[in-house]
């Protein structure tokens, strides 16, 4: 049976309710201190209203400042690493940019075109968000504002904790879980969602109830609200959970009336509303619910993953949580319906936002039962309750104390284990993916590079196809489409869209790449089609190119495009070759013409050995690449051979490229040795054009003059 405390108004179990009252502060907690020495949660302030002096506790404060630098600086690594995809920062980004314009969080969609996020999820909290994104129109604002209020979600883990239990110990402790727990840290660290910023608001609401601070508690249940459609869940749970147990009832109906209008307005009303009037995913209720739960055969071939992720997102906890399981319900809830979710992700991974709403309701789980845990125990240590002589001898360290340190342990364990942090070892040893990695937090020489070429070359406000990475750093537009999207298996999408934009970015050195045991997704090949199609468009023109980067442009006049071609060749007798590059390729013959302004045309024809020439070996292919010597980030692609003939369309036929390029205006003037390699786009590596993924040696074509004229 539970009441209220007229003196705090805070709910405890009458059963476990402790009767000394010696001080009105909370403890330092030292497990050894007699009973009498502790404060039960109903007096751990003077007044009901009040938060513990948190400003002042370094255990706490340390923990915050640390985690949460670790947090932010991560994300903006990893954006800064062009690793972060308009999945979904780019989106989100584009979006609240649209709110600075006096649009409805509008994005360009691959399916309709511009549509809103309102016809999606509803996310009116980013309309909050649009004016700083005014001031400061970049993304890095975005995953700072994220990775900053999660930390600070500490703070109610700590208060409630205090307030409930009046032990510093267990909210220093709880404090720490929170900022540790691993599907919050993976949340906060992939890209930026609505769900991910309600996780700490929650908290904050949950804070309000403690305290029954009414106007408090109602400005951060609409908070809630704005951040997600489903966060309408976790708000009902919330006033469910009021009526029941905190015996508050007609707060407790107020709110979960409150959810479910608010949630059944915004599925079907809001959503209708600024639904694309040509269909789309997710356009209707039904589809929407289709999109994330209509493929349950899914289901029955991931099970293994799916009840390992489960454990991930649960277990950690679970010595502490089953006994607050007043609180656990809403968590299991909202997160056995991701794990039964069959949307594109896989939405039931761990590491991805969707179990954001999940950490607030375990946290307040384990605060109520460390809360239960050591009010019991301060009753059995004060009444002197007689233990059998076995636990007497353990009874200095008592069982809250030591299932709520092996939880921190657990928690800091899996933690370390599984999420891409400094704290995990792989981190410095940066396998593919993981930690200094370029295609994680790593920022190399060329993103810098890329950066610069963005600005520069990259017109603004036109409407634009872009390279995925790329495109995250270009949404201030109003027409944003991908080079190649991911879920695209027919490759059909870039030709629908080359149409309907001004200007292409694509990379032919793609440089993301994921490794999975001897296979890899992405890689120099991912936009090798949308390449191909891009220089055959006769409207686009290639008008920039640097270290694979290449900037076609609608509409472009003959002068200012690069020219590429390729084409079969016939020799009666064959020519001695100028080189050969392992038992892979030969070099039947080149040449480099200058054309002035830093211009030159270089010609080449290449032939495949005959051990390379079957289908067997050649797998997706070669690339050639030319560098010139002593200059950085400004490798030279063959374009006609990597797209527009690429090697498994050879056979035993020669190929002759011709193709332009301009040397960037950075490079000093000099003499310059061009030498030109192989590389095997089957190896991950291929993208760096080292000794890795090269075939053979590199050729020295010759040596090129380079003046001071543009």
């Amino acid at each position: 049976m539970w009441y209220t405390n007229d003196q705090s108004r805070r709910c405890v179990p009458e059963q476990v309710m402790p009767t000394s009252t010696h001080t009105s502060q909370p403890s330092d907690d030292d497990p050894q201190q007699p009973a009498d020495s502790q404060v039960n949660h109903a007096t751990a302030n003077t007044e009901a209203g009040s938060h513990p002096r948190w400003y002042r506790d370094l255990w706490l404060l340390l923990p915050m400042v640390g985690i949460g630098s670790m947090l932010t600086g991560l994300s903006i690594a990893r954006y800064a690493g062009y690793n972060a995809g308009m999945f979904d920062l780019g989106n989100m980004a584009q979006a609240i940019w649209s709110a600075t314009q006096g649009q409805p969080l509008m994005v360009t969609s691959y399916d309709v075109g511009a549509r809103s996020r309102l016809s999606i999820h509803v996310e009116l909290i980013y309309f909050l968000i649009a004016p700083g994104y005014a001031l400061w129109p970049d993304p890095r604002l975005l995953v700072i504002i994220q990775a900053v209020l999660f930390t600070l979600g500490a703070l109610p883990v700590y208060w409630i904790t205090v307030r409930r239990s009046g032990s510093l110990l267990a909210a220093r402790t709880l404090a720490l879980v929170y900022l540790l727990y691993p599907t919050a840290q993976t949340s906060v660290l992939f890209d930026f969602h609505g769900d991910t910023l309600a996780m700490p608001l929650i908290l904050f609401t949950l804070d309000a109830l403690d305290r029954r601070a009414w106007r408090m508690y109602t400005l951060f249940v609409i908070l809630t609200l704005s951040c997600k459609v489903y966060a309408a869940l976790a708000v009902a749970a919330i006033g469910l959970i009021v009526i029941l147990w905190e015996k508050q009832r007609r707060v407790g109906v107020i709110t979960l009336a409150a959810a479910a209008i608010y949630g059944a307005v915004a599925f079907l009303g809001i959503r209708a509303w600024f639904a694309p009037e040509v269909g789309g995913v997710a356009t209707t209720s039904a589809g929407y619910v289709a999109h994330y739960f209509g493929a349950f055969d899914d289901i029955r071939a991931t099970g293994a993953a799916r009840f390992i992720h489960g454990l991930v997102v649960f277990a950690p906890p679970l010595l502490l949580v089953w006994r607050g399981w007043r609180w656990l319900w809403p968590g299991l809830l909202i997160g056995g319906a991701v794990l039964l979710s069959t949307g594109p992700g896989p939405s039931f991974d761990f590491r991805y936002h969707h179990y954001a709403l999940v950490v607030p309701f375990l946290m307040m789980a384990a605060i109520d039962g460390t809360t239960r845990m050591r009010s019991a125990w301060q009753q059995a240590r004060h009444i002197g309750v007689s233990q059998p002589a076995r636990r007497r001898q353990r009874s200095d360290w008592p069982q809250w104390f030591i299932q709520l340190q092996f939880t921190l342990v657990v928690v800091l364990l899996v933690s370390v284990a599984l999420v891409n942090t400094p704290l995990n070892p792989l981190f410095w040893q940066a396998p593919p993916g993981w930690g200094l990695d370029p295609s994680s937090y790593g920022i190399t020489g060329r993103d810098r590079m890329r950066d610069q070429f963005l600005a520069e070359e990259v017109p603004a406000a036109v409407a634009l196809a872009a390279s995925t990475f790329a495109a995250t750093h270009l949404t201030s537009r109003e027409t944003l489409y991908l080079v190649r999207y991911p879920r695209d298996r027919e490759r059909a999408l870039f030709q629908q869209h080359i149409h309907q934009v001004e200007a292409v970015l694509a990379d032919a050195l793609f440089d993301f790449r994921t490794v999975d045991g001897n296979t890899f997704q992405g890689g120099v090949p991912y936009e090798q089609q949308e390449i191909a199609t891009a220089l055959r468009d006769p409207d686009m023109g290639l008008v920039t190119a640097r270290d694979g980067l290449l900037l076609f442009r609608r509409g472009a006049s003959a002068s200012d495009t690069l020219a590429q071609q390729a084409e079969m060749v016939v020799y009666e007798t064959q020519p001695a070759p100028l080189a050969t590059f392992g038992e892979t390729m030969t070099l039947r013959d080149s040449e480099l013409v200058p054309l002035g302004n830093r211009r030159f045309r270089a010609t080449f024809v290449w032939a495949l050995q005959p051990a390379a020439s079957t289908a067997e070996s050649q797998g997706q292919g070669f690339i050639a690449v030319s560098r010139l010597e002593r200059v950085e980030h400004a490798r030279i692609v063959h374009l006609p051979t990597f797209a527009l003939q690429p090697t498994p369309t050879w056979g035993d036929a020669a190929v002759r490229e011709v193709f332009e390029l301009e040397v960037p205006a950075d490079v000093p003037p000099g003499d310059y040795r061009w030498l030109v390699g192989w590389y095997d786009l089957n190896h991950s590596e291929a993208y760096l054009t080292d000794e890795r993924s090269r075939i053979g040696n590199e050729f020295d074509v010759g040596t090129i003059p380079i003046d001071s004229n543009r």
